[in-house]
């Protein structure tokens, strides 16, 4: 038989990822609008927040409102998802972040505008959480990395899109004052593609199988990850195979949450899960992101230049994020997210280094260097680190505590968001670059937890990696799917699967 293609998976498959991702957009621009409303005179100005004497409070609660907001919601999604399905969760969330992008352009107060930041926030937590978590579901092991980088992608498509169409809005004053309203309100679009997208998506596979609908799950499975020479359909069979064998192993041996606690392999990964969004927050990079115009502002640029440098900082991210699919599925997970680390470590320090000599003064050149620190941390960031923010905690967990899992990571991601956002106008306001300590610090010290403690979960399949853990897992199936044999070996007869092309497995 004719070796099937090395791409097992169908373009179908990346079109479909594309449409879900539309929520990931959805969030970029709802995380990152704030930053440019807060570089809008006409926002602070209407606001008040040019003379209340509180002013660095209101914008550190802008911040931290949504996250507290995203806390609660990624609080519940994981039983919700296990329960009504990951596409329910999908339009639940996009559904709130659209009635709240209305609500937060037509607010006429600052405490309207941080109730609804905080409902933002919580739609838009839920869409963070599940929309990794169904890709992750839903692609094969080989280039994983690379297909569930099209989530932070459109993150960063959100966040340039806002950032841009904030600068835009800046040039127009025919605005009688509520010039901010505009990219608020523009923030609707990327959540009724997604909602518009969704019917034409399937549910997860794996969803499917732990739901009792096999058949249904073989369907999606054999449309596609249908090699283009396999005509047997070998490695679907092998993959499909696998899930059914690993699911009903683990429905076995169920777990709840608090067992997990319990279990040394399931804690593990609750310590990889809910450690790595947090250490990766604390390098500084929201901080960054959503207070961008006052950080160029300290370093001596106007209003406009701020827009402009906040605007170019998100484009180079989204470059970058573009450039990662070809580094991600190349590298071992540890070294890829160490690589991230340690160059946003020395960003950092350098960063550092220069506010503490030249804020304040007028080396222009100086405050320049400034500047393109924080636009090397951004490169380092987006190739190495945002990816695996998502994707390797999809990876580490089994499939019945998989959206559990995210919810715990995606929790720990808002906390962390919580501590530095809520505390960085005031923070910068009183001891400055001293701020930065704290980032370089913690980065340092999680560049050692990470080199000795993540496990390699590059390529294998998802019912496979519970072996790095030291669990149980099903592999009778798993040679024709893992990377060692590599996708050509999917020729070989699947021992455990006699199957019609294109019959559903039950």
């Amino acid at each position: 038989m004719e070796a099937p293609a090395r791409r097992p998976y169908t373009w179908k498959t990346v079109l479909i990822i594309i449409a879900v991702s539309w929520g990931s957009a959805a969030y970029g621009y709802a995380g990152s609008i704030i930053a440019t409303t807060l570089g809008q005179p006409s926002f602070i100005k209407y606001m008040g927040l040019d003379t209340a004497p509180n002013a660095a409070a209101l914008i550190g609660t802008m911040n931290g409102l949504f996250y507290t907001g995203g806390f609660i919601g990624t609080a519940f999604i994981g039983r919700l998802s296990d329960r009504y399905g990951r596409k329910f969760s999908l339009i639940l969330g996009t559904s709130i972040i659209l009635v709240s992008n209305a609500l937060l352009a037509g607010s006429v107060n600052v405490p309207m505008f941080i109730v609804f930041r905080f409902f933002q926030g919580l739609g838009a937590f839920i869409e963070l959480t599940t929309v990794p978590l169904w890709i992750t579901e839903i692609v094969p092991p080989k280039d994983r990395g690379m297909l569930s980088d099209i989530h932070p992608i459109f993150i960063n498509v959100g966040y340039v899109t806002a950032s841009y169409v904030g600068v835009g809005f800046y040039y127009y004053k025919n605005g009688g004052g509520n010039e901010w309203r505009g990219p608020l309100a523009l923030g609707c679009l990327p959540c009724i593609l997604h909602l518009c997208s969704l019917p034409f998506v399937p549910e997860s596979p794996r969803y499917l199988i732990m739901r009792g609908k096999a058949e249904k799950a073989w369907e999606i499975v054999h449309e596609l990850h249908h090699a283009a020479h396999d005509g047997d359909d070998t490695f679907a069979q092998g993959e499909f195979q696998l899930m059914k064998e690993q699911i009903t192993l683990e429905q076995e041996h169920k777990v709840s949450f608090f067992d997990m606690l319990k279990t040394p392999s399931y804690r593990r990964r609750l310590v990889i899960g809910c450690g790595l969004p947090f250490l990766l927050i604390s390098s500084g990079v929201l901080v960054i992101n959503n207070y961008g115009t006052l950080l160029y502002s300290g370093l001596g640029f106007d209003s406009e230049q701020q827009l402009h440098l906040q605007a170019g900082w998100l484009a180079v991210s989204f470059v970058c994020n573009i450039l990662a699919v070809l580094v991600v599925d190349r590298l071992p997970r540890p070294h890829l997210i160490v690589i991230g680390l340690v160059g946003c470590l020395c960003a950092l320090t350098v960063e550092a280094a220069i506010q503490a000599v030249y804020l304040g003064g007028t080396n222009k050149s100086a405050l320049s260097a400034g500047v393109a620190m924080l636009y090397v941390y951004v490169f380092f960031y987006a190739v190495f680190l945002d990816g695996p923010t998502y994707f390797y905690l999809g990876e580490i967990f089994p499939n019945h505590l998989r959206s559990q899992g995210m919810t715990a990571g995606m929790g720990s991601l808002c906390l962390a968001n919580i501590i530095w956002l809520q505390a960085a106008p005031t923070a910068f306001q009183k001891i400055g670059w001293h701020y930065y300590l704290f980032f370089i610090i913690i980065t340092f010290l999680g560049t050692i937890w990470v080199w000795f403690s993540f496990p390699d979960t590059r390529n294998l399949p998802l019912e496979e990696i519970g072996r790095l853990f030291g669990d149980e897992t099903t592999s009778t199936t798993a040679r024709h799917i893992s990377p060692a044999d590599s996708i050509q070996d999917a020729k070989q007869p699947c021992e455990q699967v006699q199957v019609e092309h294109k019959a559903p497995l039950s």
